[in-house]
């Protein structure tokens, strides 16, 4: 009896309010709160450079007529395509491999990719330069100009986006925002200039950007310490283009299938409403594109969480999974809403008058943000799993609807087609890279219980 009464004490005090307090704050709330932590560096790391950016197009947009900023929506968008076969050759697999084969060798590993942007870049200006050349050709001179502008912007751009990325390689977003800060600071104080002195152009906000970015990344790279290693007989050389190669094969054609659905719009509304119909576009997109960035920022700090909770087993990457589609759902919504109410006077402000035809569209492209939010995580796991090619039908099927469905619907309700197109591109995405995800767990599942 003495023993059974002094085994119940110790059960009550193990199950009293207090300890179960206790566990649960230390099991679960000190997690939470360290991802918040970083979630909320990572949303002022993209919120930074996303506003610098919005801040230069709100001027382009205003300053510039509208065949001009036509011309530099196409420009750009056409650098986003080259953008994402770097990021699908070297920024992507960083993310991977960074935290996980490479982390004891992380300043050299991050400096061999230095010598890949070198090469990347390099040839992504010879082809701009080709572009440039051609569009001159034909008579474009605004187009021949701005793609001339970017050959030579380009890289440097290029080379933020890699450094920015080696932050969240080392699980530090703060120091990713801090660089946003710096970026901010020149950006904004640049684009002024040019404001004030009306030298306001697409070459010369493409130069701002440039050195803006130049600068940043310098300061970065010293404070990750990142070491450029030897060039002649190095493993790590040969190993990182190895594991680069393996893995960014499939994320190349991810990545370039991904850019249809989101960018090909640039390039064909001005085929039937010119210019002018693309500016009025891109200007709507504007205002989405800081939410849109938002939730590609927590996406990319997603990649080596799921990294790390996949090494911990399945049930520890499904519930991160889970944990992880909550917030990334909520934000955008709120957004919409906001969006969607305050449209016609927003617009109208922001852009001094111009582009107040089509505000009632913010409606429907609101909605790309909450759609995105879904297909980044889904999209995420893939990468987390290391399954890149899982993802190649969901971009492909998306990309080939975006190019067949897609056109016919801005061939036959223009920027409004777009936007249908554009969302919905997106839903098909996220909707196959669930069903590919859910496959493979379904695969890990029969294999474990095989063994």
């Amino acid at each position: 009896m003495k023993k059974a009464w002094h085994d119940s004490r110790i059960l009550s005090r193990l199950i009293s309010p207090t300890r179960i307090w206790e566990y649960a704050r230390t099991s679960f709330t000190k997690p939470a709160r360290r991802w918040f932590r970083k979630g909320t560096w990572a949303v002022l790391d993209q919120g930074l450079f996303a506003t610098s950016n919005f801040i230069l197009n709100i001027l382009l947009a205003r300053w510039l007529s509208p065949d001009a900023y036509g011309a530099f929506g196409l420009t750009f968008a056409i650098f986003l395509l080259i953008g994402s076969i770097h990021s699908a050759m070297l920024t992507e697999p960083m993310l991977v491999f960074g935290p996980g084969k490479y982390k004891d060798r992380l300043s050299e590993y991050m400096g061999s990719l230095l010598y890949g942007h070198l090469s990347f870049a390099g040839l992504g200006s010879v082809i701009l330069l080709l572009v440039s050349a051609g569009f001159a050709l034909s008579g474009s001179e605004a187009l021949a100009v701005a793609m001339l502008a970017l050959a030579l912007t380009g890289p440097f751009i290029l080379l933020l986006w890699l450094t920015r990325r080696m932050c969240y390689t080392r699980s530090e977003p703060r120091l990713a925002a801090s660089g946003g800060a710096v970026y901010m600071t020149l950006m904004v104080a640049g684009a002024w200039i040019l404001y004030r002195q009306e030298w306001l152009s697409v070459a010369s906000a493409l130069g701002v950007m440039a050195i803006s970015a130049l600068s940043t990344s310098l300061w970065l790279m010293v404070r990750l310490r990142v070491k450029l290693p030897s060039l002649r007989r190095n493993q790590l050389l040969r190993d990182a283009f190895a594991d680069h190669w393996a893995y960014g094969r499939w994320s190349v054609g991810n990545q370039g299938l991904n850019w249809i659905p989101m960018n090909i719009y640039y390039v064909i509304i001005p085929i039937w409403g010119g210019l002018a119909a693309g500016a009025s576009f891109k200007a709507l997109m504007n205002l989405v594109m800081p939410m849109l960035q938002a939730v590609w920022a927590l996406s990319i700090l997603l990649l080596p969480t799921l990294v790390r909770a996949r090494d911990m087993g399945r049930d520890r990457l499904d519930s991160s999974l889970r944990a992880a589609l909550v917030p990334f759902v909520i934000g955008p919504t709120l957004y919409w809403l906001l969006l969607a109410l305050f449209s016609e006077p927003l617009v109208s402000w922001l852009y001094d008058g111009k582009y107040e035809d089509y505000t009632v569209l913010l409606w429907l492209l609101g909605l790309s943000p909450i759609v995105a939010s879904v297909k980044q995580v889904m999209g995420q796991s893939l990468r987390a799993l290391e399954r890149p090619d899982s993802l190649f039908f969901a971009y492909a099927l998306s990309a080939v609807v975006a190019l067949t469905l897609g056109t016919a619907l801005v061939y036959q309700f223009g920027i409004v087609g777009a936007g249908i197109s554009l969302v919905g591109c997106q839903a098909i995405t996220a909707a196959l890279a669930y069903l590919s995800y859910r496959r493979l767990r379904r695969l890990d599942g029969d294999r474990a219980s095989d063994a």
